[in-house]
């Protein structure tokens, strides 16, 4: 009987051990608005810029160290 309650109460704490760690908040997280953007058709020798705003609304500094086109 006690190793019923033991393990059921084993079981209970797990369930909720996951969920918590997710709401961990701490360190770095980035939030980006947009993810990709269509220039369209773009006549060629003419520049085309646009700015992607990047966030860092986590609680430590965000430090990006390698950006890349696709």
């Amino acid at each position: 009987m006690k190793r019923t309650v033991f393990l059921s109460m084993v079981m209970v704490g797990l369930l909720y051990a996951g969920p918590l760690a997710a709401l961990d908040n701490t360190g770095p997280k980035i939030e980006i608005k947009e993810m990709r953007y269509d220039f369209g058709k773009v006549v060629q020798g003419t520049t085309a810029e646009h700015v992607f705003e990047i966030k860092n609304v986590g609680s430590e500094q965000l430090i990006i160290e390698k950006v890349q086109s696709a």
